[in-house]
């Protein structure tokens, strides 16, 4: 378990391109609006639409992620087993964020928040604990950064509800399970919609 670091690029890369290509859900061929995220969503400017539907949409994302790496922008942890990755979490300061889009409703910028966006583990070890060891492993890291107060943003209502697309829960889940984030200590501190919005004190 480490942070992203620049010389991990490559690493964060293949990652994702083997995720895209195998995972029977995610794979880019056919369904393109999530195939090709490589976790950049929530710095990227653009609306949904046009950063899925953009010419050459996969080349002109991937190329911007590793763009955010490269100039040091990006905050998030990868898990290896045996050198290779097999998890990412999306975490770090609430702040440095560009577009939270409808996650966090009248923030206050100054507010020592960590956020905790997203989880991408490897189908072949999703039940083996690697998104709470990186949960884990990111409260941690809010704490040492001298942040006061880790948040996540799970789904908060049950999987057949407002799923017109019938995505399965293991991708529905992308922001991390509500009983994961529980269990890790983290209470409900507003209920949206669709999510809630979960801290914890560090």
């Amino acid at each position: 378990m480490r942070e992203l670091r620049l010389q991990d690029l490559e690493d964060y890369l293949r990652f994702f391109d083997e995720v895209y290509e195998n995972d029977p859900w995610l794979n880019s061929k056919t369904n393109p609006w999530w195939g090709i995220c490589y976790c950049g969503f929530y710095d990227d400017t653009r609306t949904e639409q046009e950063r899925n539907t953009a010419p050459d949409a996969a080349t002109k994302n991937r190329n911007m992620r590793a763009e955010h790496i490269q100039s040091r922008k990006a905050h998030g942890l990868l898990a290896y087993v045996d050198g290779k990755v097999v998890g990412w979490c999306n975490a770090g300061p609430r702040a440095s964020y560009q577009n939270l889009r409808n996650l966090v409703q009248d923030r206050d910028p100054t507010e020592p928040v960590g956020s905790i966006l997203c989880f991408v583990v490897a189908a072949s070890f999703r039940g083996k604990r690697i998104a709470t060891t990186l949960l884990n492993a990111a409260c941690d890291n809010f704490r040492r950064d001298g942040l006061r107060i880790a948040e996540g943003y799970p789904r908060a209502i049950p999987p057949h509800v407002n799923n017109p697309y019938n995505i399965p829960p293991e991708h529905l889940n992308y922001r991390g399970p509500l009983s994961t984030f529980l269990k890790a200590g983290f209470t409900i501190h507003r209920q949206l919609e669709r999510h809630a919005i979960v801290r914890k004190q560090l």
